[in-house]
């Protein structure tokens, strides 16, 4: 056996997106180097899902080591209302784990030379880990987003100090008051993601406020700073979108680990192991053929609660279509439901299923009965569609979902459908993306479901299939070619 001379410890986020992805992440350092061991400290309420995901894996047991830390009082996935207390207790168990991997070393575990810190919860510890390591062990920061939505989510802002500048200027101040500028330049240089509150005050001052939302070269040209920035989206860029919002702390300390941090750096069949949603899947192909199924999940975090009656429209516009579409869909996350009559009308009709248990999300998009995926947005509900060559349906709900949406739903390799009448608030309005007006009623929501299940069916959803077919294997290239030289870089950092 080699000589174990490499060890990464990784502090994950308790939240599954940013937890199966450096998972097969790691599977794939460990086999670019043999004298690597990994070890991953993450809270106890994953802990149980790592086990059963690495179940399912080719990995040398040996080489990789789980310690979890925190409450084992629950079980799957988190509330909403509880992760920032999961939170805490993993920072404050990191700290006090972290010593002894520096000093209990042996043959099977070397001292740590990298630690690669979660954005969502590396910021609170980047200090005192940089203090425990030392200088001769790097730290990275391990995100779990596409890239091109870093800036938005790690630039600060003082939209005081920037408002209080031009309050003291008579030229510029033209007659407003300090709360009115500030609402100006809160709005022109981040506007709101278009699912959360879009109307709050903003009332802490020298708050670092961020988008969770876009980049700066989509601002709309409407605003002369950002004159040349492409029109992504529309007029709810003038929507008040001020104050902290959620996930404030969490977004204040991943800015502060990106600038402490030294650097910023499927190839495997997954067994499904549900009898019930295998039995769907292979009945839907028998009877509908191949890629006729549509899978539908928000991810283990996300889920439409503003709009749960849009959510039913989703599914009412599903049973009542004159071509059945079927459809299995997935609550995984805590905050997902349905009202158990619509659960039980979806099993009655034979069209689709709905699962409130935990489901193989990569396995099913490996079924052949698979075609189609309504997701979020999310990175890893991404990566995993678009490596089986499945086109996507998004319903963005937050993070930078809006801006996956608008990406990958744009000419001229589209490869997503992006939903528009599911938007609420001051985002109901013109469009410049569609012809129709936005409402938000259930009647426009279900003219778009039918319109857009008719599209996915017809010439274009066969050109959208193709395109992911084309961007799957472009993946496998760059799988087989670039990455492994990355990875190897990364090892070696």
């Amino acid at each position: 056996m080699p000589r174990l001379n490499k060890h990464i410890v990784a502090m994950l986020a308790p939240a599954w997106g940013h937890t199966i992805s450096y998972i097969h992440f790691m599977n794939q350092l460990l086999r670019m180097d043999e004298g690597l061991v990994i070890t991953i400290v993450q809270h106890n309420l994953l802990v149980p899902k790592m086990i059963s995901e690495l179940a399912g894996t080719s990995y040398d047991t040996q080489r990789v080591r789980i310690i979890g830390v925190g409450s084992k009082e629950s079980s799957g996935a988190l509330k909403a209302e509880t992760i920032f207390v999961a939170m805490q207790e993993l920072a404050n168990d990191w700290l006090a784990t972290l010593p002894s991997l520096f000093c209990e070393v042996d043959e099977k575990w070397p001292k740590p030379n990298s630690i690669y810190l979660d954005f969502a919860c590396g910021g609170s510890v980047i200090e005192q880990t940089k203090a425990i390591a030392g200088p001769s062990c790097k730290t990275l920061l391990w995100w779990t987003a596409p890239v091109v939505s870093i800036l938005s989510h790690l630039s600060d802002n003082d939209f005081l100090a920037i408002a209080e500048g031009i309050y003291a200027d008579g030229s510029k101040r033209n007659g407003r008051s300090l709360d009115e500028i500030l609402h100006q330049v809160r709005i022109l240089i981040f506007p709101s993601p278009y699912h959360l509150n879009p109307t709050a005050a903003i009332q802490m001052k020298s708050l670092l406020c961020f988008s969770l939302q876009t980049v700066p070269t989509n601002y709309p040209a409407a605003y002369s700073a950002f004159a040349e920035g492409p029109d992504i989206y529309d007029h709810e860029r003038q929507a008040y979108g001020a104050g902290a919002p959620f996930g404030a702390q969490m977004f204040t300390a991943a800015q502060k680990l990106a600038k402490h941090v030294d650097g910023t750096e499927n190839d495997r069949v997954v067994t499904l192991f549900n009898e019930r949603v295998k039995n769907f899947l292979d009945g839907a192909a028998g009877k509908y053929g191949a890629r006729s199924v549509l899978y539908i999940s928000f991810g283990s975090l996300f889920f439409p609660v503003a709009t749960p009656h849009l959510v039913e429209a989703l599914v009412d516009t599903l049973l009542t279509l004159d071509q059945p579409f079927p459809f299995i869909f997935a609550l995984g996350g805590q905050m997902a439901s349905l009202p158990p009559s619509l659960v039980d009308r979806v099993h009655k009709s034979g069209k689709g299923l709905i699962c409130d248990f935990w489901v193989e999300q990569r396995a099913i998009l490996q079924h052949g009965a698979v075609g189609w995926f309504l997701t979020h947005g999310g990175a890893n509900s991404l990566s995993e569609s678009l490596t089986q060559g499945i086109p996507l349906i998004i319903w963005p709900v937050a993070a930078e979902q809006p801006l996956n949406a608008a990406l990958f739903s744009a000419e001229p390799n589209p490869v997503a459908i992006e939903l528009f009448q599911i938007r609420t608030g001051p985002h109901i309005g013109p469009s410049l993306h569609t012809e129709a007006s936005i409402t938000g009623t259930i009647e426009d929501a279900t003219k778009e479901f039918k319109a857009t299940f008719d599209v996915a069916r017809g010439p274009r959803g066969q050109m959208l299939q193709n395109n992911a077919a084309k961007l799957a294997e472009s993946l496998r290239q760059e799988r087989e070619n670039e990455i492994p030289k990355e990875l190897e870089r990364l090892i070696n950092f």
